[in-house]
């Protein structure tokens, strides 16, 4: 906080108010690096208004570090109202709430709202509250504008302050004295730094629920919500999405569920500015009552509009604890289904399925082979190596008289749908990498080469091929999985590598169906229904199921991926390890070049897997629907091309016959 900023404050509201109110609340001013040049625009002379201004007046730099974005009213007086109604019905007006990460105060503003319709005098009410905020004058002015909003100027203003002060909303507060805790705390990371070092080390003992990892500011606002409350409490927060998907915030969502009653998820998209950060976060409004145990909980996912939270009856699925279970056996975590249909399809494809990943699943995972940053020391530039004389070979080696063998790097841009070579490096690298089509796809164009000795050396402690998934990916892009079966060739870990997790007789075999599998239309519906972050990790892979099948289509889906995957030189050794393995004999149907025939293979590949999972025309049907208010859905591919032409509507013709 700025001594610049600080002064000026008091100044202005010994102005509106009084000198002796100013110097109680705010003191001398003290020094800051933080500070932004005094600012001409006049202050709101309202303390309600000046409370909400006072974000815009940090330093952007102190803004995020603080996590300084305070809450609409439009989320905050719904999100009151659905926490307190139930205690006011029970407890009367002898209440206790709190917000211990207080702000600009909008979330006690919205309770002394709540508290006045019920039949509060404004001196009831404010008696109710309290709060603590790291910025001293973040909570001056908090407690100021609860004062403005009472609108009882017989109340004392430094009586609110006194209740509503600077402090530590983690370590401060007393455990288990509050009715309720309402707040929105801040989103980021424990900084690193001298500072934040010890900081750390105190907070880690007195909290339980955090994961593994560093620590983030909500999920330890979230757990001591759960200790500041009494047996009864409820709490009424906003959080990141990354509550209900994320793996280090399962233990969190154990506790809602084992420790709490877990009434409400109302997940959201920041498309409509919410917030004043990226329009694609996520995050959303839990409200639980802490003692018992979790037997249902209402959710919904990626509203844009907060009307929708205020609205008498908002729109929601209601998700049973066995639901979930049933869904997300190791996470635990919620997939984004705003229609029950869509559960009833995630249970179906785990009664016909078995795990992709982990104990009892068909692969093992690993993110890629390199590490773009920690191996960046093995790496040569593509462009580097041909200055020195290096030749590419079709094959993807570079070779160069006299000299060690290099081989490609394969990266996440490099390949597509089943499809091993559509990325091309053009220039630049880090964030300054562009990729373009290739002039010719039969010859690769990497960006970087590692050297083949090594590889070649440690090639019996991996599996002859791989399926290459892409890691960064998005539930709202064109495609989600994006899969593609290659040779034992090196992978950045941009991409995931799957392997067979069990020695078979036909390993390739084995690879190529959950490749086929993984670029259906239906697995890339599930998961798509599971990603709300752009990581595909085996956190969000452990939860997914692949289909069980019997000899004849596993045999048809192993050759239609082959023959999409295996159509440029480098992928040549996969037709003949196939035929080692003997599915892929000398008749086998040859690779598949042409747009038109790789259309129809993929039709094919997609009714295959969906009658493996059991799915019906009807399910087919609602996957596929041409709906662009839909925000994961897959209406977005082949837009190209004639609507019968596109992928999901070839699909629902051979599986609907319309």
């Amino acid at each position: 906080m700025s001594a610049a900023l600080r002064e000026r404050l008091r100044r202005h509201v010994a102005t509106l108010l009084s000198p002796t109110v100013a110097a109680a609340l705010f003191g001398d001013a003290e020094a800051s690096v933080h500070e932004r040049p005094a600012a001409d625009a006049p202050l709101p002379t309202s303390f309600v208004a000046l409370a909400d201004h006072y974000p815009s007046l940090l330093a952007n730099d102190r803004r995020k570090v603080a996590g300084a974005w305070f809450t609409p009213d439009t989320l905050a007086q719904p999100t009151a109202d659905r926490t307190l109604t139930p205690l006011l019905r029970e407890r009367g007006p002898d209440l206790s709430i709190v917000d211990p990460a207080v702000g600009g105060g909008t979330f006690l503003r919205a309770a002394l709202h709540t508290l006045r319709a019920a039949g509060f005098t404004p001196a009831q009410a404010l008696g109710c509250l309290h709060g603590v905020d790291l910025d001293a004058t973040a909570a001056a002015l908090a407690a100021l504008a609860l004062w403005d909003a009472a609108g009882d100027r017989a109340i004392d203003p430094l009586a609110i302050a006194a209740r509503i002060r600077q402090g530590d909303g983690l370590v401060d507060l007393t455990a288990a004295t509050f009715d309720a805790v309402l707040t929105n705390p801040p989103w980021e990371t424990m900084q690193s730094g001298p500072d934040a070092a010890p900081r750390v080390r105190t907070l880690r003992p007195h909290f339980v629920h955090q994961g593994r990892g560093k620590l983030f500011t909500y999920r330890l606002f979230v757990e001591r919500a759960h200790q500041l409350l009494r047996t009864g409490g409820r709490l009424g927060l906003i959080v990141p999405a990354s509550l209900w998907f994320d793996r280090d915030a399962e233990p969190l969502r154990r506790l809602l569920l084992e420790q709490c009653r877990w009434e409400w998820l109302f997940g959201m998209e920041n498309r409509r500015k919410v917030f004043a950060i990226d329009g694609r976060y996520r995050f959303g409004v839990v409200i639980a009552e802490k003692g018992g145990r979790t037997d249902q909980v209402r959710a919904t996912f990626d509203r844009i509009d907060p009307v929708e939270w205020a609205a008498g009856a908002p729109p929601h699925v209601v998700w049973t604890r066995a639901e979930l279970q049933s869904v997300s056996p190791r996470s635990g975590a919620f997939a984004a289904i705003d229609d029950r249909r869509d559960l009833e399809l995630l249970q179906r494809m785990h009664r016909h399925g078995q795990p992709l990943l982990g104990d009892g699943g068909a692969c093992t995972w690993r993110q890629g082979d390199f590490n773009m940053t920690a191996d960046r020391q093995q790496f040569v530039l593509r462009s580097q190596a041909e200055g020195d004389g290096y030749v590419g070979g079709a094959d993807g080696v570079w070779r160069r008289p006299g000299q060690p063998d290099l081989l490609a790097l394969w990266q996440g841009a490099m390949l597509y749908d089943l499809e091993p070579n559509t990325g091309a490096h053009a220039r630049g690298i880090g964030h300054e990498t562009v990729w373009e089509r290739p002039a010719d796809r039969s010859r690769l164009r990497p960006l970087y080469l590692v050297a083949a000795a090594p590889w070649r050396a440690s090639a019996s402690t991996r599996c002859r091929a791989r399926v290459a998934l892409r890691a960064l990916s998005n539930a709202t892009n064109e495609r989600t999985a994006i899969a593609c079966l290659l040779p034992d060739l090196p992978c950045g870990n941009s991409l995931g590598v799957l392997e067979p997790r069990l020695p078979s007789a036909t390993p390739l075999r084995d690879l190529a169906v959950i490749a086929a599998v993984l670029s259906s239309l239906v697995f890339d519906h599930a998961l798509r229904l599971r990603l709300s972050g752009t990581n595909l990790n085996a956190f969000v892979l452990g939860d997914c199921v692949v289909p069980r099948l019997d000899a004849a289509a596993s045999t048809e889906l192993a050759l239609a991926a082959l023959r999409l995957c295996a159509t440029v030189p480098a992928c040549a050794d996969l037709w003949a390890t196939a035929r080692d393995e003997g599915w892929a004999t000398a008749a086998a149907p040859a690779p598949v070049i042409d747009a038109a025939e790789r259309r129809d293979v993929f039709t094919r590949i997609d009714a295959l897997v969906g009658k493996a999972f059991g799915l019906r025309p009807d399910d087919v049907a609602w996957i596929t629907r041409d709906d662009p208010t839909n925000a994961r859905g897959l209406w977005r591919l082949d837009r190209d091309l004639p609507a019968a032409e596109r992928r999901p509507a070839r699909w629902r013709a051979a599986t609907t016959g319309r």
